[in-house]
């Protein structure tokens, strides 16, 4: 006997052909096929390839619609779709809809058929698992889960998600809501206070004002730093480190230097001392500028010498040093011992 297939191109075991001749199932994948009470469904294999049990429809008999297709009326399957899912796009909505009428009123044979389709991958393609076939949670459940990344970002002042949404479905199913609060938290705190000299400097630099949502989003999403600030925002947060302590400010020197592989790490522990460093090299009669200690940080050959010579006389005269070491050339770890 020829193998049967149901609606969704699936072997059909215990069909005959008696049912294909009824326009109950299919006799080859892509037929148009219709169900009527006390057909037997198969209802496919799970993730790990279980065979379920078959499935005998008892649902209302289908009418003939106006358009030649069989199924219960559209309307009231569009009804049942937005009752059921109406959070869900309308595109998805709609592909519910036709599944309720090509399975006649069965909502979870609708909710297989509208996941098995395009429209759905569309839209969805992010929830599924690596097997391409299982989702990672249900659909109401992960919008919850985006929900709570965006009231994360709520709570220091961001509104506009739309820059977001790639890293959101990325991260449904592979980071907890409570893990996404604490990484932005911890972000926060570390930026929040150079806020207010970021601001500062890309008004000078851009001529605009961008309020500090607007510069947190682009310290947090390297998408809008590009978008929105011209991706002067690394710059100007390696320059805040420096103004924030009296140092001069040119944004094309912190350009250079960030170009040259200043980051804002190196930044923080450069300008944080560099005060007292120089103060310690002016008490011995040595002469040593911001320029000089910045390039030395990079490894610039001259002045990681002079660096180092200076902290030698520094030791043989009064027993102090700089607190430098070198390390591949470059001098790290500038502070007053």
């Amino acid at each position: 006997m020829a193998e049967i297939w149901d609606t969704l191109g699936r072997p059909v075991p215990g069909a005959t052909e008696e049912d294909t001749s009824k326009g109950h199932f299919k006799d080859q994948p892509g037929q148009t096929a219709r169900l009527n009470p006390g057909d037997t469904i198969n209802p496919g294999v799970d993730a790990q390839g279980n065979t379920g049990n078959l499935i005998v429809y008892t649902g209302a008999n289908p009418t003939q619609g106006t358009d030649g297709t069989s199924g219960v009326d559209y309307e009231y399957a569009l009804s049942i779709a937005n009752t059921l899912y109406g959070f869900l796009p309308e595109s998805i909505v709609k592909t519910f809809a036709n599944g309720y009428i090509e399975y006649g009123g069965d909502k979870d044979l609708a909710l297989s058929f509208t996941r098995n389709s395009d429209e759905y991958k569309k839209e969805f393609s992010w929830l599924f698992n690596d097997d391409g076939i299982t989702l990672k949670m249900s659909e109401i459940e992960a919008i919850g889960v985006k929900e709570s990344f965006k009231n994360t970002l709520r709570e220091v002042g961001i509104e506009d998600f739309s820059d977001f949404e790639d890293e959101f479905n990325e991260m449904v199913g592979d980071v907890a809501p409570n893990e996404f609060q604490q990484r932005i938290d911890t972000v926060y705190a570390a930026v929040n206070n150079r806020i207010p000299e970021v601001r500062t400097l890309l008004a000078d630099y851009l001529g605009i004002e961008y309020d500090d949502a607007t510069i947190f989003a682009s310290l947090i999403n390297d998408k809008v730093e590009d978008k929105v600030l011209n991706a002067a925002i690394d710059t100007v947060t390696i320059g805040a480190e420096a103004a924030s302590r009296g140092f001069a400010y040119s944004f094309g020197r912190f350009n250079t230097l960030k170009q040259q592989g200043m980051n804002l790490k190196m930044a923080k522990e450069l300008y944080e001392n560099a005060g007292s460093i120089m103060s310690l090299a002016s008490s011995i009669g040595r002469d040593l500028d911001i320029n000089t200690l910045e390039d030395a940080a990079l490894g610039d050959t001259q002045a990681t010498e002079r660096v180092t010579r200076i902290n030698a006389e520094l030791a043989s005269q009064q027993g102090l040093s700089l607190g430098a070491k070198i390390n591949e050339d470059k001098v790290v770890g500038l502070t007053e011992n």
